[in-house]
């Protein structure tokens, strides 16, 4: 291990003279550098010394090549709740460290868009809905990551803020929403983090493609704002060659690559479509991340490592702890009395959701649940468990016993079925994945069909899954049974499914067919398989039985949320109330034992029609692989729950901001509600939201101190003593907004400008220190195309969510 870690930094020693070495490149050499040769890997020069390298999805872990297992840290929502950029610098750190036992040179996370719908199907892989807060994790992020030598990609640039239509979605946002909220994240990213890279997004801004947008790539991101690091596609984002080449996009993923690959930018750089000198600096945007990383003059080493340290598992205990909010602690129910009899109920007790679905998926290094970890501490207190409902929307695989003879693959080149297939394959089960070294050679599509006789072992109502990286339909007799591109979900990496039932007969044969279909060439990967199982139609059997077990408890702990195939890359949600009747279920319980506590295992708002009934709410998101460990321990009192809301929850989904305006039709989303997104929203109509932004409760109490401002102008730091008043350790979050001069143009009524958090023993006094500058008091001016200071008395309002303020001070600016 030495000695790689050695070979790694072999070049950091030594001046590179970067722009010799693209001079010495061919042009073809430099087509070939800035489009991938799969899906992880970008080519290098082997005659320069210039050597492939290896990019890997995070954010929460990273997968590598193999996929094999790794370390799961908190979702990024679950991040951001923790309001300490020092521990998400931590968690950066020790994901920097477990890319270099991969042998990844770049991490392609975060995620800093936006939460402004919560129907977002990757609203957990995002931090916030307030541009400073993300901009202060995504810093902490890429400063921890990037400081192992390994290279960070900001993503998804940009209004990238939704996946309904996202490949193909024109996002209609007004200068100034895009200056004051969504872009700040990438530039904190760029100016104070120097990140290495930007992930150039499926969607379309303002009518040009988000990866051919000269404006916001080219004028913004590498002019203005002096970004020297490269942009890279989203994988299969591109849509032709001149344009992205023209426009900023500087590497097409995955390879090989569609529209710059095969020789494709060559064409076009001969035919003088396209400049050499821009694929020149594209070339060198590329080496000099290979410069940084250390990497010139090494070869690569595609042997990864998986290394769980005990030290990284204690990081992501203590980093699910800090992210936990206690949405609710009615009469001290949490922690959980020493001497009371529990009631462990809900599906996500004994199946604890880690993380959420697409690109984010990995395999952890171990999973807890709340049934084991919490059951191993009450012991004979916990007088049983009930799920009350089943959550799981994909089938089981087809059982082999089931199958008479083998699985037959006809395999078409193209799109869909016409002609002859080019080959015709045998296999015991349905599952088959092309991908890498097994995609057939030059082909540019390939649609599957599969076929089977299928014998059920019982009589009854069964359910099917039709499962599929591509359009997949799935046909029984040949009725159309289910297809994943109606009320879809995610199956897993690379797999979407879609569900239907069929009545089938025990012992009489069933022909089975599944039909998989690219939308479009440019394909890499094909997944397939089918799910089949008899189908649970009983629904009222499981609540009965979840009442029940709890009115025998002295208190019911109810674990409930959401999981991958709920949330997900790919999909928004269809609404945003718990999955699979969880309400009914948390209701029914409180029926019979109103000493209730809910964990809320999901990453996404909720609505929460039982909320002031529950005795206890902690809401403990995706917690990655510690997640048992860290849910009992704040269940049983061993840590506080430190975390504080990220984003508003709404009583209603009506009430949420961009309600009339998701998702769009005629292909383009319009962003109506301009900057009052999140509680700026709430702020603005008077609506007072069911958790508010910032919220959060805590084991202990603490007394806030009178602030004090110092400084002049715009540059100004507030002080405020903070007392922990009550007898065990514990954190508090102080925010600071600033509320603008009435009258003039229209502006939030305040907007969060800085925060700090501070752990405290019991009787300890610490001082929350938050310092302003110019930014925190300036608008977007839209006519002037710069930031502007609008003269006048600001109140500087600290407050302990955006909804508890606890004092203001005046100042003039």
């Amino acid at each position: 291990m030495v000695e790689n870690l050695s070979i790694r930094c072999w070049g950091a020693g030594f001046m590179v003279d970067i722009e010799a070495l693209v001079a010495d490149l061919t042009l073809e050499e430099k087509c070939l550098m800035v489009s991938g040769e799969g899906a992880w890997i970008i080519p290098g020069c082997e005659r320069l010394g210039i050597p492939d390298w290896c990019v890997s999805d995070g954010p929460v872990g990273v997968r590598g090549r193999t996929m094999g297992p790794g370390l799961v840290v908190p979702g990024p929502s679950a991040l951001a709740a923790t309001w300490s950029p020092d521990l998400v610098r931590e968690l950066g750190q020790a994901l920097g460290t477990e890319a270099v036992d991969r042998k990844v040179d770049m991490i392609l996370a975060p995620t800093v868009n936006l939460h402004r719908s919560p129907r977002g199907g990757r609203h957990f892989e995002s931090y916030s809905e307030d541009p400073e807060l993300s901009s202060r994790m995504a810093v902490a992020y890429i400063t921890g990551v990037q400081s192992q030598g390994v290279g960070a990609c900001a993503k998804h640039f940009v209004a990238n803020d939704q996946e309904f239509e996202r490949h193909t979605i024109n996002v209609d946002v007004d200068e100034r929403s895009l200056r004051e909220i969504y872009l700040p994240p990438f530039e904190a990213a760029v100016k104070q983090a120097g990140v290495r890279a930007v992930m150039g997004a499926y969607n379309f801004v303002n009518g040009h493609h988000a990866c051919a947008q000269p404006d916001l790539l080219v004028g913004v991101l590498k002019e203005e704002w002096g970004f020297d690091g490269l942009v890279v596609s989203d994988w299969g984002a591109i849509k032709e060659t001149v344009a992205p080449a023209a426009h900023g996009l500087d590497l097409e993923m995955p390879g090989p690559g569609r529209w710059w690959g095969k020789g494709k930018l060559l064409e076009a750089v001969e035919a003088g479509l396209v400049d050499v000198a821009l694929v020149d600096d594209k070339v060198r945007r590329i080496v000099g991340f290979l410069d940084w990383a250390g990497r010139l003059g090494t070869s690569t080493d595609h042997d990864e490592a998986s290394i769980e340290r005990p030290e990284h598992r204690a990081l992501a205990r203590r980093a699910a702890v800090e992210s936990m909010v206690l949405v609710r602690n009615s009469d001290d129910t949490l922690p959980l009395a020493p001497d009371k009899t529990i009631a462990l109920i809900g599906p996500g007790a004994a199946d604890t959701a880690v993380l959420g679905g697409g690109s984010a998926s990995l395999v952890p290094h171990r999973t807890t649940t709340v049934l084991e970890s919490l059951g191993e501490r009450l012991g004979e207190r916990l007088i049983g468990h009930a799920p009350g409902v089943d959550m799981r929307r994909k089938a089981d695989a087809v059982p082999e016993s089931w199958i008479a003879d083998g699985v037959r693959f006809e395999l078409y080149d193209g799109i869909g079925f016409d002609g002859e297939p080019f080959e015709t394959l045998a296999r015991p089960l349905p599952f088959n994945v092309w991908y890498g070294e097994l995609w057939p050679k030059d082909l540019d599509a390939m649609s599957v069909r599969l076929e089977f006789s299928m014998t059920p072992e019982q009589s009854g109502r069964h359910r099917f899954c039709a499962l599929g990286f591509a359009h997949a339909r799935l046909f029984v007799d040949g009725e159309l049974v289910a297809d994943n591109h109606v009320e879809g979900f995610s199956a897993g990496l690379g797999l979407h499914g879609g569900h239907g039932y069929f009545d089938l007969e025990a012992g009489k044969p069933y022909q089975i067919r599944l039909d998989h279909v690219p939308p479009e060439g440019g394909q890499w990967l094909s997944i397939v398989d089918v799910g089949a199982e008899l189908a649970n139609l009983d629904r009222e059997t499981g609540l009965d039985e979840a009442a029940a077990l709890a009115a025998q408890a002295d208190t019911a702990v109810v674990v409930v949320g959401s999981n991958a195939e709920w949330e997900s890359e790919g999909g928004d949600r269809d609404s945003i109330e718990l999955p699979n009747n969880q309400d009914e279920l948390v209701e029914r319980v409180l029926d019979a034992n109103p000493n209730t506590v809910v964990v809320l295992n999901c990453g996404a708002p909720m609505t929460l029609p039982w909320l002031d009934r529950a005795k206890a709410v902690l809401l403990a998101w995706y917690p990655g692989q510690e997640a048992g460990e860290a849910i009992a321990d704040v269940l049983m009192g061993d840590a506080d729950p430190g975390g504080r809301m990220p984003t508003s929850w709404a009583w209603r989904e009506q009430d949420t901001p961009a309600y009339l305006n998701y998702p769009g039709e005629a292909g383009e989303v319009r962003y109506g509600e301009g900057i009052f997104v999140g509680y700026r929203w709430y702020d603005a109509r008077g609506i007072v939201p069911m958790v508010p932004f910032g919220h959060g409760g805590s084991y202990t109490t603490f007394d806030w101190g009178t602030p004090e401002v110092s400084g002049q102008g715009t540059d100004i730091t507030v002080s405020v003593p903070v007392t922990n008043t009550g007898d065990r350790r514990g954190s508090d979050v102080v925010q600071v907004y600033v509320a603008p001069p009435e009258g003039g143009v229209p502006r939030p009524p305040k907007e969060l400008a800085g925060f700090a958090k501070l752990t405290l023993g019991p009787g300890e006094t610490g001082t929350a220190v938050i310092e302003l500058n110019e930014r925190s008091f300036a608008r977007w001016d839209p006519e002037a195309h710069c930031w502007t200071v609008d003269p006048g008395q600001y109140q500087l309002v600290v407050a302990a969510s955006s909804t508890d303020l606890r004092s203001a001070v005046t100042v003039e600016v």
